[in-house]
């Protein structure tokens, strides 16, 4: 879950992402962090690995990626302002808050606005969601916590009301739709 819960991260940030080979199966260097003069499983491909996670990890950075080529709103060139963003934090002086949420605005870019919350905390979190823009409702497109292929739904789950309860360690996007 927290190898999904990163790829979340990296996908829905600005900026070019920043991968290995191998990060979309789970690959390990062991700790090291120089691997220049090996020439074994630490530098080199693992396919048998892949394989194993064709149907998971490796499916679901693929539809992260996917997500983040088509949406208008992720990868932006330009800073997001105070009208593309809001927070949806109370609590940003309290150095045990382990919840973050947020909307981006689709402000006419033609995605439609995402709702994304990243959970730390080792409890469930009953968020309260924003109201949708008018004449939309909010799909369920991730979320972490639920098993493969439930983790990501490309189209958008439907359904979704006007709480969700963040599984601890999980993170979810919404699409307004």
């Amino acid at each position: 879950r927290q190898m999904k819960n990163f790829q979340v991260a990296l996908m829905i940030s600005q900026g070019t992402p920043m991968m290995l080979m191998g990060d979309e199966y789970g690959h390990t260097r062991g700790g090291n962090n120089n691997t220049y003069g090996h020439d074994n499983e630490l530098n080199n491909f693992q396919w048998s690995e892949l394989d194993k996670q064709k149907k998971h990890f490796f499916r679901f950075c693929s539809e992260m990626i996917k997500l983040r080529r088509s949406h208008p709103l992720l990868g932006r060139e330009e800073f997001l302002s105070d009208h593309d963003v809001t927070w949806h934090e109370d609590r940003w002086d309290d150095p045990t808050s382990k919840f973050l949420a947020f909307t981006l605005h689709d402000r006419g870019l033609g995605g439609g606005d995402l709702y994304i919350a990243f959970n730390a905390h080792e409890f469930y979190v009953d968020a309260a969601l924003p109201s949708p823009p008018h004449g939309k409702a909010w799909y369920r497109i991730v979320d972490t916590n639920l098993p493969s292929p439930e983790d990501f739904i490309a189209e958008g789950k439907p359904g979704v009301e006007r709480r969700y309860n963040v599984a601890p360690r999980g993170s979810i996007i919404l699409l307004a739709k």
